[in-house]
């Protein structure tokens, strides 16, 4: 049986080792909830997964069958479905829970074609906070109120 170690051991020299990172250890274990996730998606898209392989192959211009959207949504850890293929399959399935699924552990967020333009009125108001704030250091530096 391995021996884990526990988050307050740092070993002998008392300095972090090379894998900490603040996460714990299987917080990124998030294979089984993908496929879950998968399944879900297909079963609520209102198609059935002949018409979400044949949509997916037709996109991406390759072979995509029914048998291998199973697979993927299978609990089997050996078959899993590639960026490339997710990103069709989200546009097919007309969902992007996959993608937030996966992102949630990291703390990051899909943001949607109708998000976009707030988030990007966002940035420019932080682009102008800093600008102004850099304006008035440089006036007060050369004595201009």
């Amino acid at each position: 049986m391995a021996k884990t170690k526990h988050e307050n051991e740092k070993g002998m020299s008392m300095q972090p080792t090379l894998f900490d990172n603040g996460m714990a250890e299987g917080a990124l274990d998030i294979d089984l909830g993908h496929r879950q996730c998968l399944s879900r998606a297909m079963s609520a898209c209102g198609k059935d997964r002949y018409q979400i392989a044949a949509e997916m192959s037709r996109l991406m211009a390759t072979t995509i069958s029914k048998e291998m959207l199973d697979k993927y949504a299978a609990s089997d850890p050996h078959n899993g479905m590639r960026a490339v293929m997710l990103t069709a399959f989200c546009f097919v399935t007309g969902t992007l829970d996959p993608f937030h699924y996966l992102l949630e552990p990291v703390g990051a967020e899909v943001v949607t074609a109708g998000d976009m333009k707030f988030l990007k009125l966002s940035r420019l108001e932080e682009q102008k906070r800093k600008l102004e704030s850099e304006i008035q250091i440089c006036r007060s530096q050369c004595g201009i109120k």
